[in-house]
């Protein structure tokens, strides 16, 4: 029997079989993505390429839900490293003007003239995010689209520069400090059910100086 009748591995077969479905399975979600989302994902997919080259062949958990909004919607991407910061920052951005709102639909939404609003970014009683052209509130401040009672106070006790994802985590996720009978409330859920603002600004502080 010669060498090229030897029989190949199985093992290699299924190598081979697996990397092609997860070629053909790339190319699916790829062509899933929405026409005004490719730059970023392109973008992406060229990073991904110069980390492997680096050495670097996986993604962090949030890169990996960036994917996800970006329409890569797969429960078995898991892998974690970095990709370098622009990216994470682009995405970031695209984010951010989807999830936000201008001074003037945030006036519509308090019922306040845009002026007020400008103050209270400028104040800090309402979370903001100076942009050249303005302005821009992100919407996690507005459950159910109001400010909820006493959202000013606590507002007010986040410290200047904060990273507003962090922020988030932190108003959307349930505290030790804040707790009922029947649960620990996530500051936003307590803020809504009446519970005292000064409380939930201090768990909010509490939780942003133990963040990593």
């Amino acid at each position: 029997m010669s060498i090229a009748q030897l029989p190949r591995p199985a093992g290699r077969d299924r190598r081979v079989g697996a990397r092609r479905s997860e070629r053909d399975r790339l190319v699916a979600l790829v062509t899933q993505i929405e026409d005004d989302r490719l730059d970023v994902a392109a973008d992406l997919l060229a990073e991904i390429v110069a980390q492997q080259r680096r050495g670097t062949r996986s993604l962090t958990t949030s890169d990996l839900s960036a994917l996800r909004r970006l329409g890569v919607h797969e429960a078995d991407l898991s892998e974690s490293t970095a990709l370098p910061a622009t990216v994470r920052s682009r995405l970031w951005e695209r984010q951010f003007a989807e999830d936000s709102i201008t001074v003037s639909e945030a006036s519509e939404r308090l019922g306040v003239t845009p002026a007020r609003v400008r103050q209270r970014c400028a104040e800090g009683t309402l979370l903001a995010q100076r942009r050249s052209d303005g302005w821009h509130l992100p919407l996690f401040q507005f459950p159910e689209g109001r400010e909820v009672r006493g959202w000013a106070s606590v507002a007010r006790s986040i410290p200047q520069g904060t990273p507003l994802l962090l922020v988030e985590r932190v108003l959307t996720s349930p505290s030790p400090r804040l707790a009922t009978d029947e649960e620990e409330l996530a500051p936003l859920e307590w803020l809504a059910q009446g519970g005292d603002p000064s409380l939930a600004a201090a768990a909010v502080d509490d939780a942003l100086n133990r963040l990593p």
